[in-house]
């Protein structure tokens, strides 16, 4: 049985729509077909980008099904892995699909500040921001929560749908808007230059890509 950090947050947000039919397709239909057609990036993309940052100790927060923890490519053969949602289905059926490497689990907010003051070489928000509410400038808070908990040399990455500025066609533009609508997303505002703007208030080197209407970040600590 995996550990259970200690914490006291109680569930809020939208956190509930992760219901366990979501999950099941989650991954067929969100990852599968949704990002390379409407988003214009695969997972395949995705997956490297998180191989290429993943580190021996990591904390990952909004895991979804699991599914990057689950295929990554890991630099130590017995990664250290924490893994933070407001979700408890999220969290189980993430620590069930890698019960390999005996991962700790956390109910935790990420608008809020870490509940441990645990180091991590890593730490992931992978599909994360833009579902939070507000602008990218109230989204901003997260690296804050994160970074005390971001050791020497660690980098803390991620990637998010951007609503502004994303250069979808007709059909991904109607897409974006229906998950607005329905809740989903909250990035109409996102654009890649205010999360420039954000990395570079927080950390000496960072990086920014895009594919199709993903931004791929990082932000490291020399």
């Amino acid at each position: 049985m995996t550990d259970q950090l200690d914490n006291d947050h109680s569930l809020s947000g939208d956190a509930s729509m992760y219901t366990k039919p979501v999950l099941r397709i989650y991954d067929p239909i969100a990852l599968g077909m949704v990002c390379p057609i409407a988003w214009r990036c695969s997972r395949g993309t995705m997956l490297q980008f998180f191989n290429d940052n993943v580190r021996g100790k990591h904390l990952d927060i909004g895991p979804g099904t699991g599914f990057f923890l689950d295929k990554a490519t890991y630099p130590v053969e017995h990664p250290d892995i924490v893994v933070a949602d407001l979700n408890e289905l999220v969290l189980r059926t993430t620590e069930k699909r890698i019960i390999r490497y005996r991962p700790r689990t956390m109910v935790q907010d990420a608008l809020m500040p870490l509940q441990t003051d645990e180091v991590f070489e890593s730490i992931a928000i992978q599909n994360v921001l833009h579902c939070l509410p507000g602008t990218m400038k109230d989204k901003a808070v997260v690296f804050d929560n994160l970074i005390p908990n971001l050791g020497p040399a660690g980098v803390l990455f991620g990637c998010t749908v951007l609503g502004k500025n994303h250069g979808l066609g007709r059909a991904g533009s109607w897409m974006m808007e229906k998950y607005n609508d329905a809740g989903s997303f909250h990035n109409r505002q996102d654009d890649v230059q205010s999360l420039e703007s954000i990395l570079a208030d927080r950390f000496e080197r960072y990086s920014v890509r895009t594919r199709g209407a993903v931004a791929f970040f990082e932000g490291h600590r020399d």
